[in-house]
Parts: C-alpha cells; sequence; structure tokens
C-alpha cells in the first residue's frame, strides 16, 4: 500500500488549527491539531535531494517498506505543491529531543540503557539498508519520559541505493568522512561503518563531552597532534575494550565494533564526576 500524496495548500487551509514549532535553515516544523507532525523542505533542500538521483516523492515512497522499523517515526503522508512533493507528515514523539538529553548525563547506567538503544536502532536500520549519516545532529534523536527512544529525520536518510543528501560534520571534514572505509565513491553511498562511527562519537561527546573529531588535529594551546592516549588519559579512561573499540575508527581497513555492553561493564567499575576547572570535560573516578 502506497503512501497517500495530498495537496499542500489544500490540506493547510482545511487543517487550521496548526502551530509551527521551528523554522530551520532548510525546513519548517508544524504541529497539526492532531498532533502530528508536519516537516516542510525548501527549494533548495529539495533541489539537494533531487541532485542525489532520488527526489523526496522516490524516497517518500519506499517508506511501506520501511514499517517495521518501529523506532523511527516513518512518514505517514507525502504532500504536493505545484506539482513537487515536498513535504511530509509523521507521528509525534512526545519527549525531548536528544540534544536537551544528554546535557544533564552523570549517570552511566542510565546513559548506557539510552546509548544501548542507539545501537539497537542502528543495527535494525541497517538490516533494513537505512545508514544514519546524519545521526550526530543530535535533535534528529528524541527520548521519550520513560526512556525510550526514537530517531525522526526520514529525510536525511540513505535508503538501500538512494544516496544520502551530506553527513554530520561532528564526524569530521570531507577528508576524512569520505574515504574508502566510509564512503564508496562508486556508488555515492555510505557505508555502515559510519554508523559504528557515529555511535561511538555521540557517546563520548555526551558522557565525557569529548569530540573524538580532534584526534589527529593540533591542539592550538601546545602546538602538539591531539592523541587517543591524550583523550583515554585527560578523561581517566583505562577500559582496554572501549580503548581499542575507539582505535579501530581510525584504522583505514579494520571493520569497527560498536561499544555493546562495554558501556554497561564501564558504569560498573566508574562513576562520571565535573572536574573543578574552566575545562568541562567529565571524567571517571572508581567506585
Amino acid at each position: 500500500m502506497e503512501i497517500p500524496k495530498l495537496n499542500l495548500k489544500e490540506f493547510l487551509m482545511e487543517n487550521k488549527g496548526y502551530r509551527v514549532l521551528k523554522r530551520c535553515v532548510d525546513t519548517t516544523i508544524i504541529q497539526l491539531s492532531t498532533g502530528e507532525i508536519l516537516k516542510i523542505l525548501d527549494d533548495v533542500l529539495l533541489k539537494r535531494i533531487s541532485d542525489t538521483g532520488y527526489n523526496l516523492e522516490t524516497r517518500l515512497k519506499e517508506t511501506p517498506k520501511l514499517k517495521q522499523f518501529s523506532k523511527f517515526a516513518l512518514p505517514s503522508r507525502m504532500f504536493e505543491n505545484e506539482d513537487i512533493v515536498k513535504a511530509y507528515t509523521m507521528p509525534y514523539i512526545p519527549g525531548v529531543d536528544f540534544t536537551d538529553y544528554y546535557e544533564s548525563i552523570f549517570d552511566l547506567v542510565g546513559y548506557a540503557n539510552i546509548h544501548s538503544q542507539i545501537e539497537d536502532n542502528i543495527k535494525d536500520g541497517n538490516n533494513l539498508g537505512i545508514v544514519f549519516p546524519d545521526l550526530c545532529t543530535t535533535e534528529n534523536i528524541r527520548v521519550t519520559a520513560d526512556g525510550k527512544l526514537f530517531f525522526i529525520d526520514y529525510d536525511g536518510l540513505q535508503i538501500k541505493e538512494m544516496p544520502a543528501v551530506g553527513f554530520s560534520d561532528f564526524l569530521g571534514t570531507p577528508e576524512e568522512v569520505l574515504v574508502n572505509k566510509y564512503f564508496d565513491c562508486k556508488s555515492n553511498l555510505f557505508t555502515k561503518e559510519l554508523d559504528i562511527k557515529s555511535a561511538i562519537f555521540l557517546y563520548f561527546v555526551d558522557v565525557f563531552g569529548i569530540n573524538l573529531g580532534t584526534v589527529n588535529r593540533i591542539n592550538p594551546v601546545n602546538g602538539r597532534k591531539i592523541s587517543l592516549d591524550y583523550i583515554f588519559s585527560i578523561i581517566n579512561l583505562e577500559d582496554m575494550d572501549i580503548q581499542h573499540k575507539v582505535w579501530k575508527l581510525f584504522q583505514p581497513t579494520i571493520p569497527n565494533e560498536f561499544l555493546g555492553d562495554d558501556i554497561y561493564k564501564l558504569a560498573e567499575k566508574y562513576k562520571l564526576v565535573m572536574p573543578c576547572s574552566d575545562i568541562k570535560i567529565k571524567k571517571l573516578i572508581k567506585r
């Protein structure tokens, strides 16, 4: 059964009880009186999507094949204006953006439950041929009041042979991301390895306030190259299993590995503290 296609102007005229939640650089987010979310893409973003060879309408038509992906706010209807599909509705996920959620993290066990869901969602999506290049844009993740996690950015996905529009620059520069391990230049498709990199990068920035993207770059304070060993030392991370999994991210041919149960083992050994300094980096201390 195909996703329904409606006229955008007519729909908004018939559903006047809506409110604009957010105006972003390239999208407008509207909440309808039913609670649903209507996402309207601007012409620039629509062109970027079409330039991949698969326009928004083509991407939305893939939705029914992904219906078993229960932890994603999948589109329910598409909307056209002047014969161009430029908007879609999706369920509203009550809760908070992940951006607001992770700033107050100090409970390693509680966060492990959340991060485990991130990894599980990625695995479920990968099994359906989905890659999440923009996952580290954390407002694409929602956390409900009871601690359940959902992904919401459908138009940012790479779906099967349909390339994504781009990737989160949090993961690095194009020279660091568009390499063989993470990107197939022949198909213009990202590999699943990128999703594992995203998950581990998220863990380190959420828990420790550390951006792993700085590894191998020059520290402007002392002029030295930032190493993984230096990163591990400033947060007091002694867990060799996690260190090895992070190390794999920076190897050109060695496959990546999810953090998995190691995050629970870490939570059993350590507590998280904010050191008294101007550097807002959380550190591990032994229990």
